[in-house]
């Protein structure tokens, strides 16, 4: 199950003690935006800077839970083919494609790595 941005957002704003005014100021960002943002009435921002500046700010260490988490719940589906958006909901389907960027694979090894699955699986 997906974890909504907006919850998410302000429940890692209150523990890191900022006031809602105080973080806008600090993210450069208007507060109205931010509260309708933590309320779910605005998106996410898309910006990976954006959201990195505002994960930063929280105090989130990257590579942690809390991080790939704030970026999970950041993410859009919509940008997905329409046949696998299903996937981007999957609990380990970010961890596979972090693993894959960690590990700067090539296209040939992602290719391969398709492969093996497919034998696996008898295709």
């Amino acid at each position: 199950m997906r974890t909504e941005f907006g919850p998410l957002l302000k429940a890692l704003r209150v523990r890191a003690g900022f006031g809602l005014r105080k973080f806008a100021q600090m993210i450069d960002m208007p507060a109205p935006n931010l509260c309708d943002i933590e309320h779910g009435r605005r998106k996410p921002p898309s910006d990976p800077a954006k959201l990195r500046d505002i994960a930063e700010t929280l105090g989130l260490t990257e590579g942690s839970s809390d991080w790939e988490q704030f970026f999970d719940a950041a993410s859009s589906q919509e940008g997905l083919p329409a046949d696998i958006r299903h996937l981007a909901g999957r609990k380990l389907v970010p961890a596979l494609l972090r693993t894959i960027d960690n590990r700067q694979l090539s296209d040939e090894e992602i290719a391969q790595l398709i492969a093996e699955i497919k034998d696996r699986q008898g295709e």
